[in-house]
């Protein structure tokens, strides 16, 4: 049961037809562009074909050639398509489903987390406040030493043949 996007569409017209350049097609369509009905017709067709190799209908093979999908992307499909299932037939606790969860889940998170930036903001306020304290007191008192051995005072008493005439 596979859908054309000419079935989809319509008859057209076949001056309309020559004047587009390259073919557009369903595979090569952003999903933004399709008409919701193009978009559940392809869903369609894929879950068909997943459920189609699960049941043992068809080769995985046999389903990749008829689609023209290659094999990596067909394994993609049925990742996505069994973990969908496995999401929308889980058990709600409540009525309360996983979205609302999550939801609920990231505002706590957002709320934790506003709260540490707020006292973090709070704690580097104050340590500036007392780095500058430390360096107004300090501000006399600093002078910088060079390292090392300490020079000696020149003089010519001090110099070797200093005081010769």
């Amino acid at each position: 049961m596979k859908i054309t996007r000419e079935q989809a569409d319509g008859p057209k017209a076949e001056g309309a037809r020559k004047l587009q350049r390259h073919r557009r097609t369903s595979h090569n369509l952003p999903l933004w562009l399709m008409q919701p009905a193009e978009q559940q017709a392809i869903a369609q067709r894929r879950c068909l074909m997943i459920l189609a190799v699960l049941a043992g209908q068809k080769s995985v093979q046999e389903v990749i050639e008829e689609e023209q999908v290659s094999r990596t992307f067909y394994y993609q499909l049925e990742d996505r398509g069994l973990a969908g299932m496995l999401q929308a037939l889980s058990p709600r606790v409540e009525g309360v489903t996983s979205e609302h969860r999550e939801l609920v889940q990231a505002r706590e998170k957002i709320r934790t987390l506003s709260e540490r930036v707020k006292s973090l903001t709070q704690r580097k306020r104050s340590a500036e406040r007392l780095l500058r304290l430390l360096i107004k007191s300090n501000h006399a008192r600093v002078r910088t030493m060079r390292r090392g051995r300490p020079r000696k005072a020149l003089s010519t008493a001090t110099m070797p043949g200093g005081d010769l005439p």
